[in-house]
């Protein structure tokens, strides 16, 4: 019986290097982390080395698998600078020197990371008013529709103080906002988007649950680490643990959907030829920001923005926020099963 064309391409692009090397290490990874956390690793420091060197190759094999398997970055739209346009060297050049220095005052400085995070608001809203006539009904009813499940997911941390009321508020209120502008910004860059921001519920479906099983791992390393910390008693139901999407829908939304498409579309015009680099930069921003937004520490940086934040950013940009997604969910998720499991 012969094959059909697409079934041939699904083998063919099965057996390139890149994937064949990739479920091989999710595989031995995934298996030598649930042996580890069955024999009480967590919170332990217990072959700490080991899961390090582990994490570093799964996300070595993700990264390069992400790079090789999806579209070419290469063919993204040229985007014409957005200031100055009668002097076009400046106009173009001029929002890399502020990217720079935003990126600087967050690797720089211990409050640098909540001065950028103040000033997202004014970006957000800039980004709705430039292009307020591309404004849709539809994907604003689906924003709203996330921020309630973002409201349900964090309800429980914010009963039982995991959260703090003005961060719970605060993320609530960015979540519509930020969707919609993310969305805008796919528009104009062709970077990352979301099926679900386009209406295509099925295919975000699906491509939220392969996200799922694609970044089993992350959640395994980050609940073998200890994650989300000791004392925890109030998770006493065995459905908590798959709805607390509240840092994951947040998060997503701002730090990749939206704000890495903005890094891209200010640095874009200047590295005209190399569409590839101003994504590669906005991926870099994107995890440094993230990694110290959560801490001011060298161990924050490399491992909630490297080991997490930049594989999220990746799936994002060469996949979609779906992906990323479900890349966050599932490194929340498996720590807080744990934690259910041991109450």
């Amino acid at each position: 019986m012969s094959l059909s064309p697409r079934a041939k391409e699904t083998i063919r692009r099965a057996a390139r290097p890149h994937s064949i090397v990739f479920v091989i290490v999710w595989l031995a990874t995934t298996v030598a982390t649930i042996v580890m956390l069955a024999n009480g690793v967590r919170r332990t420091g217990r072959y700490e080395t080991t899961r390090t060197v582990m994490h570093v190759v799964y996300v070595v094999a993700l990264l390069w698998h992400l790079a090789r398997a999806g579209p070419s970055l290469r063919d993204l739209p040229q985007i014409e600078p957005l200031l100055l346009r009668r002097r076009p060297a400046v106009g173009r050049w001029l929002p890399v020197v502020g990217v720079a220095l935003a990126l600087a005052l967050v690797a720089l400085f211990r409050d640098g990371s909540d001065l950028v995070t103040l000033s997202l608001p004014i970006t957000i809203v800039w980004t709705l008013v430039a292009y307020r006539r591309e404004i849709r009904l539809r994907p604003v009813l689906v924003a709203l529709a996330l921020t309630a499940l973002a409201f349900l997911g964090g309800l429980l941390f914010w009963q039982h103080n995991f959260i703090s009321k003005t961060a719970y508020v605060g993320m609530l209120v960015f979540m519509p906002i930020s969707f919609v502008a993310g969305g805008l910004l796919f528009r104009h860059t062709g970077l990352g988007g979301s099926p679900l921001h386009e209406g295509r519920y099925k295919k975000a479906l699906v491509h939220f649950l392969w996200g799922c099983l694609l970044f089993v791992p992350l959640g395994l390393f980050n609940a073998a680490g200890g994650s989300p910390g000791e004392r925890i008693t109030w998770v006493n139901r065995a459905w908590m643990p798959f709805t607390l999407w509240f840092s994951a829908l947040t998060e997503e939304t701002l730090f990749r959907f939206f704000f890495v498409g903005l890094c891209y579309l200010l640095l874009r015009p200047a590295l005209r030829g190399h569409p590839a680099w101003a994504a590669a930069c906005a991926v870099f921003f994107s995890a440094t920001f993230f990694g110290l937004a959560h801490g001011y520490t060298l161990n924050r940086f490399l491992t909630t923005g490297l080991l997490y934040g930049l594989p999220m950013a990746v799936a994002f940009v060469t996949r979609d926020w779906e992906r990323a997604f479900s890349a966050h969910y599932m490194t929340n998720m498996i720590p807080w099963l744990m934690v259910f499991l041991e109450t």
